[in-house]
């Protein structure tokens, strides 16, 4: 079964690139150059602080992540609907599947991230190794989400555009631009429910602070991404059984 999903992650990553002229590089693109427009738009208005590149770059390579992960998890089904039909192979491979692919290109985004820190002079402090444990956890929060998002796109079209409309409305409400120091009302009551909120918390804390996060901290995450994955899986099969016929 595990090289059955990595196969499958692989053709995903090839498809979902298909008849592009740079291809795999789109993956390092795309964050990067929402980067540079974040830092020239917040450094103009004078960002005094030393490290908010860092910081800038930490939230938006989480949140890529996070987003381009959802969108694809979100047509999982319905992007194999001819594969469901003629194959017997259990449905929850498909937003696994897309979730592996999604994870495959996260090397490319990291190796991006890295790259890009001596051009702002930043040394990245002891507490970066703890970083794959960030990666992980929006990745099982991509999981949730595409499970959830992919069985419903099966009955409701309408879930696609919805949900395009309300990553770009949770990238504003996030501590990706903003510090989190600074957010009173309620935005900081939105970030107490925010999950991808939560992660970059994390990932700014041990990337551009050098700090190890409070076992609180990561207790709540953890608990917060599991049950969205548990809660996810379980719609899921719920409504699973009528996936090839409504396709």
């Amino acid at each position: 079964m595990r090289s059955l999903i990595i196969h499958f992650a692989i053709i995903n990553i090839k498809i979902r690139f298909k008849g592009t002229y740079l291809g795999l590089l789109w993956t390092a693109i795309e964050p990067t150059l929402t980067f540079i427009l974040l830092y020239i738009v917040f450094t103009s208005l004078r960002v005094r602080d030393d490290n908010f590149a860092i910081y800038l770059l930490t939230g938006i390579i989480i949140y890529h992540v996070f987003t381009r992960g959802t969108l694809a998890g979100l047509a999982s089904l319905r992007g194999n609907r001819n594969i469901i039909k003629s194959l017997n192979i259990r449905n929850e491979i498909y937003p696994v599947m897309t979730t592996a692919a999604t994870a495959l290109l996260v090397f490319v985004q990291v190796g991006v991230f890295f790259g890009l820190m001596p051009f702002f002079h930043f040394i990245p402090p002891w507490t970066v190794v703890l970083l794959p444990i960030v990666i992980a956890l929006v990745l099982l929060l991509t999981l949730g989400f595409s499970y959830i998002l992919s069985i419903i796109n099966v009955y409701v079209r309408d879930v696609q555009p919805l949900w395009t409309v309300i990553i770009h409305a949770v990238f504003f409400v996030t501590p990706i631009f903003w510090y989190l120091d600074n957010a009173q009302g309620i935005l900081l009551e939105i970030h107490k429910f925010n999950p991808i909120g939560q992660i970059i918390e994390l990932g700014h804390k041990i990337v551009v602070y050098g700090q190890i996060p409070p076992l609180a901290d990561w207790l709540y995450t953890g608990l917060f991404v599991f049950a969205i994955l548990i809660v996810g899986y379980a719609l899921f099969q719920k409504y699973e059984s009528r996936i090839a016929e409504e396709l």
